[in-house]
């Protein structure tokens, strides 16, 4: 069969630029890290400096009181 014969089904083409996809998603995300760790030296050292300089998770969707309208019956 010669190349210009050749004709790829859109099953084919799917599936080739998904899996392009996740792997320059990988790549990307392997980069970052790494790019991340040559700027600060290592990821565990941010780690620590987030744990001793007290600024804990934020608790985002927690309850805050409200003040109930108060309602006359006539």
């Amino acid at each position: 069969m010669q190349p210009f014969e050749m004709v790829m089904n859109p099953k084919q083409v799917f599936l080739s630029v998904l899996i392009f996809g996740v792997a320059g998603l990988l790549l990307f995300m392997y980069l970052q890290v790494w790019i991340e760790e040559q700027h600060t030296g290592s990821l565990e050292k941010r780690r620590e400096q987030k744990v001793t300089s007290g600024w804990g998770p934020m608790k985002y969707l927690r309850p805050v009181p409200r003040i109930k309208p108060q309602v006359s019956h006539a």
